[in-house]
């Protein structure tokens, strides 16, 4: 069994002093070898800054920087009328 991880989302979010920061969310796929051939199991989902740091995921609407321990707050997507 081996892990591809693939990046699956693209969230916006602010820090306490209102900058944009993009977390991105990567997730694990296990190759499961079954009799008629592989599937993909989805597995453990991991979360980062463009620039790499670290993040845990708190909640919904909030995640945290671990290096720092700085909360950020998901910023809603603007509603399409």
């Amino acid at each position: 069994m081996s892990a591809n991880r693939k990046l699956t989302e693209h969230i916006q979010a602010k820090d306490a002093s209102g900058n944009l920061r993009l977390i991105l969310v990567y997730q694990d796929f296990d190759d499961i070898d079954l009799p008629h051939g592989v599937s993909l199991r989805p597995s453990a989902k991991y979360f980062e800054t463009t620039d790499h740091l670290k993040i845990n995921w708190l909640n919904e609407k909030q995640f945290e920087i671990e290096a720092t321990g700085e909360i950020l707050n998901r910023v809603q997507p603007a509603q399409s009328e």
